[in-house]
């Protein structure tokens, strides 16, 4: 008997969770993902970030974007810092939905050693790089539209 309560408990349950679901999705239209990222410029390393983003990273996104796997990127200024510890400077690449990562990794990976050589080269540039800034965070959205 306690079994067949526990089951028709853990039912109802996860009937609520769907409908709660179901309501929220509701309420908006789901549309792209983004990677944003949000990182913080080490003092006196403007110029060699800026560096960097133009001849390492910048090669790279357009790359990803020519071969559709990613549909844009773009960067945005910190203009109103609330601490000396906040971020500086921001990316946000946008995939067209969640199913556009999967596999991701490996197919960036080919880019970035075409833009590298290989992986040790890849690795002092990146040893450089942590010297000019660090990542404040870094997280993934989801585009909506209000219904």
């Amino acid at each position: 008997m306690k079994q067949i309560i526990r089951f028709a408990v853990a039912a109802v349950c996860l009937c609520l969770m769907s409908v709660a679901t179901a309501v929220a999705q509701d309420q908006y239209t789901e549309g792209g993902v983004a990677r944003v990222t949000l990182v913080q410029i080490m003092p006196g390393r403007f110029n060699a970030f800026m560096d960097d983003l133009k001849t390492n990273i910048k090669p790279i996104w357009d790359a990803e974007k020519k071969a559709g796997l990613i549909e844009d990127y773009n960067m945005f200024l910190n203009n109103t810092k609330a601490n000396p510890d906040d971020w500086d400077i921001g990316f946000a690449l946008t995939y067209k939905n969640f199913g556009a990562l999967d596999g991701l990794a490996q197919k960036v990976l080919d880019l970035r050693m075409k833009q590298y050589g290989d992986k040790g080269k890849e690795q002092q540039v990146i040893d450089k790089r942590v010297q000019n800034a660090r990542v404040v965070t870094s997280v993934l959205t989801r585009e909506i539209t209000l219904k």
